[in-house]
């Protein structure tokens, strides 16, 4: 009697499966995002998040975005439940380039420079609800939001400083951090392929830290010393808008 009801439940689990992989679109989307608030701002290294304990700014500049969406329809016309995977890549905006640039010499005492500066790099995967209506067969409108996690990356800093008698490289290295995130979206499906959309996303709020290596070499005996510390700066809150495109599947 159990190994007939468990044959029946794994029946019922296949047939479930199957309807749902039946009833399942995906979509592939390409934008454009648009740093709001303190995650866009840049008013000085004092008030910036990636140097100063306690502030917000995070001088991110437009980025571009890559994502899949799922849509799974649960049996109502039109509802059905979203999983979504996201990347966002995001660099300097103007303020910040300039600050590092205007932070740059060389001089007849010696130079300093930045082989790279940081990078923002985030990737949330979100579930929840999208809704779309159709006005006819080619023209759709809908509606979606959703909450899930981020994982937020921070691409190092090196800087190298020469004087008259030794070399110093100064590399900051940034934690990973893992936040609740959220979104919200609306847009249009035309012809059932093609998906014009506009969203917004808050990637959560957290602390940035890491450990800086500081390694200084002395020119007249090439002997290196390296000496490292561990720092905690500001807070970083991603909050963009983003204007993208897609193609359903």
């Amino acid at each position: 009697m159990n190994k007939l009801v468990k044959v029946f439940a794994l029946a019922a689990a296949m047939v479930f499966c199957s309807q749902a992989v039946a009833q399942t679109r995906g979509a592939m989307f390409l934008g454009a995002s648009f740093p709001m608030k303190d995650y866009g701002k840049f008013d000085g290294f004092d008030d910036f998040a990636l140097t100063t304990l306690d502030e917000n700014d995070g001088g991110a500049g437009i980025g571009f975005n890559a994502g899949l969406k799922w849509y799974f329809n649960m049996g109502l016309e039109g509802l059905g439940v979203m999983l979504s995977v996201d990347g966002f890549y995001n660099g300097s905006n103007p303020d910040l380039k300039e600050a590092y640039r205007t932070q740059e010499y060389n001089n007849s005492l010696g130079s300093f420079s930045y082989n790279s500066t940081p990078k923002y790099i985030n990737v949330p995967a979100m579930l929840g609800l999208n809704y779309l209506f159709h006005f006819n067969s080619n023209l759709g409108l809908f509606v979606e939001a959703g909450a899930g996690g981020n994982l937020r990356f921070i691409t190092n800093q090196e800087s190298v400083m020469k004087t008259l008698v030794s070399t110093t490289k100064t590399t900051q290295n940034f934690d990973n951090a893992f936040c609740f995130a959220y979104q919200a979206g609306i847009g249009l499906e035309v012809a059932r392929n093609l998906v014009i959309g506009c969203s917004f996303y808050n990637l959560g709020k957290a602390q940035v830290s890491g450990e800086q290596i500081i390694k200084t070499t002395t020119l007249n005996d090439n002997i290196s010393v390296t000496n490292s510390n561990y720092n905690k700066m500001g807070n970083l809150r991603p909050m963009m808008i983003l204007a993208r495109i897609g193609f359903s599947f």
